[in-house]
């Protein structure tokens, strides 16, 4: 089980990882980022971070791994860890083809791609790296 303690409260992060119909009720103070978080990474982080105005949630979408795209931790996992960082409100796991469907639908502004804002693919490096 994954918890983190704030102030004197412990928080189940699980409670953050959602199904997509329950996100009707975000509401428009919602921002959302979307991505695959193969591994989550400092950058992954401050991404978020940034995402995420004052007074307003966050929203994230995990992509399910695909047979085109297989993941090297399945989508829970990853979606745990998303749900672990205190800037993250609500994760909902879903098909990279239905995120901004899930997103316009939440009444949240429309969704950063963090895969696309990340300067470097810590995967493809490290995969790299352990062939040579």
């Amino acid at each position: 089980m994954v918890k983190r303690r704030v102030s004197d409260t412990v928080v189940d992060t699980r409670a953050k990882i959602v199904e997509p119909k329950t996100l009707a009720s975000c509401g428009r103070r919602t921002h959302a980022a979307k991505g695959w978080f193969d591994v989550l990474t400092s950058e992954h982080c401050d991404l978020l971070e940034q995402a995420r105005p004052a007074d307003h949630k966050l929203l994230v979408l995990v992509y399910r791994e695909t047979e085109d795209r297989p993941a090297p931790l399945p989508a829970y996992d990853r979606a745990q860890m998303v749900a672990a960082l205190a800037c993250v409100d609500f994760v909902c796991i879903a098909d990279a083809s239905d995120a901004d469907a899930i997103v316009a639908s939440a009444g949240a502004e429309p969704a950063l791609d963090v895969d696309v804002r990340q300067s470097r693919d810590v995967v493809r490096h490290v995969v790299a790296t352990q062939r040579s």
